[in-house]
C-alpha cells in the first residue's frame, strides 16, 4: 500500500474537471457528477459542481464544455492539465433562437 497526500486544493466556486488518478490538486468542495474520457487520449477526469454554491450550469452543459476544451487542447498540441475551472454561465442561446 501506499499513500500520497495531494500537494493542492483548488477552491473555486464553479464547476471543475479533475483527472484521476494523480496527486498534484484536488478539489474537496466539489460534488461529482460524473466521468468524462477524452476521446483522443483516454485520459479520464471527474467532473463536479461545488457543493455549496451548485452551478447555473447543468451537468450536460459542463460535460459538452469540458469536451471541447479537452478536444482543443488536442487541435492545439497542448498536454492536458490537472485541474480545469469551468464557466458557471449557461451557454447562451443565439437570438434568432429566441423568437417565438
Amino acid at each position: 500500500m501506499s499513500y500520497e497526500k495531494y500537494k493542492t486544493a483548488t477552491t473555486t466556486l464553479g464547476p471543475v474537471a479533475i483527472e484521476l488518478g494523480q496527486t498534484d490538486i484536488h478539489a474537496p468542495e466539489h460534488g461529482t457528477w460524473g466521468v468524462v474520457t477524452c476521446d483522443a487520449c483516454g485520459r479520464q477526469f471527474r467532473i463536479g459542481p461545488n457543493w455549496i454554491y451548485g452551478s447555473r450550469t447543468s451537468e450536460r452543459e459542463s460535460v459538452e464544455q469540458f469536451e471541447q476544451v479537452l478536444a482543443e487542447n488536442h487541435r492545439q498540441k497542448q498536454a492536458h492539465k490537472n485541474c480545469y475551472e469551468l464557466s458557471d454561465h449557461p451557454i447562451a442561446l443565439p437570438i434568432a433562437s429566441l423568437a417565438v
